[in-house]
């Protein structure tokens, strides 16, 4: 087996494991606590699955960007969020806040199967020859990768309940595959990094990243908590299977274009990340590259 099948099947199985874990401790509320607050539905999936990917459009068309960059960043504005993203928020919210965060994990999880291949037929409509991709793949990619594991997780939950003292270690498992494929990947690409950084490529990215948090914050409504929330929401999208999709296309290079806008959008958050938990009065150590690739 060539070794980049096997970092694809290493992404594969992180995915799978990373998201089996998160439905595994998740509670039948934390699955209604979006749908029985439409009004706040309704404000997160704008910022996350509107605005979100037309800025990166935006952004793609205002740069000269390489194809498999532009790839890269749509797909990772309309990949779901990721699966660790509730335990990021916990020294950034009060405790009452966490359901808000898997709240809005479960709802980008269930709207990408359908959500993603339609954001596909639009990225192709908008980029005419640069993409090309089936949505009905991208659709099976989605369910098997995330929505089949996030089901198995909450059953094994609810009919086997002593199964959770292994959530910790299934989550670790998934983490540090991710990592060492995202290493390998970077190892075995690494010579054509620079044909996919061009003029313009970091700079596309910063925007993409602070417009996001921007506009998270602002829909995020009155509460603090809940515009912290949305604001990591909107920009901490799952890079595994960002990487999945990517790969799907004609542009070879794009998965490691979907490392880099990682890579650059974490430094970018920085910023915001600082000022929130100052906000909340803690003292911790900002959110590592882990946690937003998980």
């Amino acid at each position: 087996m060539r070794l980049q099948s096997l970092i694809g099947l290493g992404f594969t199985v992180s995915i799978f494991l990373g998201v089996l874990a998160v439905g595994m401790r998740v509670a039948p509320a934390d699955l209604r606590y979006l749908w029985d607050r439409p009004a706040r539905l309704f404000r997160s999936l704008l910022a996350m699955i509107v605005v979100a990917p037309i800025v990166a459009v935006l952004a793609c068309k205002m740069f000269s960007l390489h194809p498999a960059v532009m790839v890269a960043l749509v797909t990772l504005a309309i990949a779901p969020v990721g699966a660790l993203f509730s335990q990021a928020m916990l020294p950034l919210v009060a405790p009452g806040q966490f359901a808000y965060a898997r709240g809005l994990f479960f709802a980008s999880i269930v709207l990408s199967v359908v959500l993603t291949p339609l954001a596909v037929e639009l990225i192709q409509a908008i980029f005419g020859g640069d993409v090309h991709v089936d949505p009905l793949t991208v659709a099976k990619v989605v369910l098997g990768s995330v929505l089949l594991p996030l089901g198995i997780g909450f059953a094994i939950a609810q009919w086997w309940p002593a199964a959770k003292r292994w959530n910790s270690a299934i989550q670790t498992v998934s983490s540090v595959v991710l990592a060492m494929c995202s290493v390998a990947l970077l190892a075995v690409v690494w010579s054509h990094l620079g044909a996919v950084i061009r003029e313009g490529t970091l700079p596309a990215i910063v925007i993409i990243v602070l417009m996001g948090l921007a506009v998270g914050h602002f829909l995020g409504g009155p509460g603090e908590d809940d515009r912290t929330v949305l604001a990591f929401a909107t920009v901490s999208r799952h890079p595994g299977v960002a990487m999945a999709v990517a790969s799907l296309t004609d542009q070879p290079l794009a998965p490691i274009g979907v490392l880099l806008a990682v890579i650059v959008g974490e430094i970018a958050v920085l910023p915001y990340e600082l000022w929130r938990k100052r906000l909340r009065g803690t003292g911790a150590v900002g959110h590592t590259l882990k946690k937003t690739m998980g």
